[in-house]
């Protein structure tokens, strides 16, 4: 890499029950993405509404791309085990909230989606923070894989899972029981013990002062009050001067341009065609029952049998993140085109049983493009973390924050302009324009420095 890179203090191995407490707070939090991006575009879309303003409420995951600016705040001001709780508590109180709202009421079921996206962010920057510090280098690929696979758990449970709650009782059981998972969550995250060393250095350091000018018998009142300011002044300048040391090294760090223009487009073609195939297939005479099971169950589960594969390929000897990038890569351009020729099969005037089979074969793509999709991401995410690794520990999280906001702008930007193009110049057109922005990422990890990968070979 260029330049040395700072010492980083050892990590001892970390334990099934940190383990399981990251996972468990992975899962709550992709639970608002699940009800986003599957519970209510189908119901948006059955209720009548346009592709344009279905993708319109991607817009509303603008939180996710902001969270770079607020995580040094994360790391300097309160210790990140506060803005868990105040982050989960946000969570139940907005979904309690939403059970209140009618279905229809598309422009209410946005302010509850943007409350949503906000703590699930903010959520988010914290427990990366906290995995960063726990996690040993031998096991960034296993805990990405728990990360990956735990967050798309959660989205299966925001999307299928809710959707049969749905079908079973009604809006407000629904949403109610959703906020009941979070408000214990909120209980649960108050009894948690992580040690977070770089949350609190200032503050305890003048505490330590505070004490000594208490001890002293020298000092009037005055003076000491005089002190305090003073100290609670210094306090200040210095954490202001500790969020902008973050910053300065999260933009000048090595390979900083060629990651964030990876993680900026490898997601953009794929989401489109994950996003908009099921609401095509819902046109065409698709139920609602039988998508639920398929793009919300049996996709999602493909996805994260996907994120699985994606840390066990990484442990092989033989592969390297880039290979596995740009294999998967390729893989997921072929699945894009075959759906392109699948939409224009469709478009014909074709008999019902020919419809039928071309139905599933599009199901079928659409399950093997979810299985891909978790494995780039795994592997994606995996390569995010080392590159953060290489910063200062207290910078880590703040780095790694910086790039999954690049992640989700990507996503979000194309996603919320997808209908637009849909409904303006056609299905067909569409999907082969999303083929064609698979073709970008590969080329980037093609183009970009051999130095960007001399570390990547085993994680």
């Amino acid at each position: 890499m260029g330049g040395e890179q700072p010492a980083q203090p050892s990590r001892p191995g970390v334990g099934y029950g940190a383990l399981a407490s990251l996972g468990w707070l992975y899962l709550v939090q992709g639970i608002p993405y699940g009800l986003q991006d599957k519970f209510l575009p189908v119901q948006l879309r059955s209720l009548g509404l346009n592709y344009s303003s279905v993708s319109l409420l991607k817009l509303l995951l603008v939180p996710w791309i902001a969270k770079g600016v607020w995580a040094p705040l994360v790391e300097v001001c309160g210790g990140k085990q506060c803005w868990l709780l105040i982050a989960t508590l946000g969570l139940g109180a907005s979904s309690l909230a939403g059970s209140a709202i009618a279905p229809d009421d598309v422009a209410s079921l946005g302010v509850m989606l943007l409350s949503l996206n906000l703590c699930s962010a903010v959520q988010d920057v914290a427990v990366d923070g906290l995995a960063l510090h726990l996690l040993p280098d031998d096991h960034l690929s296993i805990g990405n894989t728990l990360q990956v696979v735990l967050y798309k758990v959660g989205c299966l449970v925001g999307g299928a899972g809710l959707t049969y709650l749905l079908m079973c009782s009604n809006w407000t059981i629904t949403f109610t029981s959703l906020a009941a998972v979070y408000m214990t969550t909120a209980a649960w995250v108050c009894c948690l013990s992580f040690k977070d060393p770089f949350s609190s250095k200032c503050s305890s350091e003048d505490k330590g002062m505070k004490n000594t000018d208490l001890l002293s018998k020298k000092e009037n009142k005055e003076q000491f009050l005089a002190k305090e300011k003073t100290s609670q002044g210094q306090l200040d300048i210095l954490m202001v001067e500790r969020i902008f040391s973050i910053m300065r090294e999260v933009v000048s760090s090595s390979g900083a341009v060629w990651v964030s223009l990876y993680v900026l487009l490898y997601k953009m073609g794929e989401r489109g065609a994950i996003n908009n195939m099921p609401l095509y297939l819902l046109d065409k005479g698709f139920s609602k029952e039988s998508l639920a099971f398929w793009n919300g169950t049996v996709c999602q589960g493909l996805s994260v049998l996907g994120s699985v594969y994606g840390g066990v390929a990484l442990r092989k000897p033989h592969y390297c993140i880039k290979t596995v990038i740009l294999r998967y890569s390729c893989h997921r351009f072929i699945l894009i085109l075959t759906q392109c020729i699948l939409i224009f099969l469709l478009e014909q005037h074709l008999s019902a049983s020919y419809i039928y089979t071309l139905q599933y074969m599009s199901i079928a793509s659409l399950c093997l493009l979810s299985f891909n999709s978790g494995v780039i991401s795994t592997v994606t995410f995996t390569f995010m973390m080392v590159k953060s690794r290489e910063c200062s520990p207290e910078s880590q999280a703040s780095h790694y924050s910086v790039l999954a906001s690049v992640e989700v702008a990507g996503k979000l930007i194309f996603a919320s302009l997808a209908g637009f193009v849909i409904d303006n110049y056609g299905i067909l057109w569409s999907f082969s324009l999303f083929a064609f922005l698979c073709l970008l990422p590969i080329i980037v990890i093609y183009a970009a420095p051999c130095y960007l990968y001399s570390d990547l070979k085993r994680e």
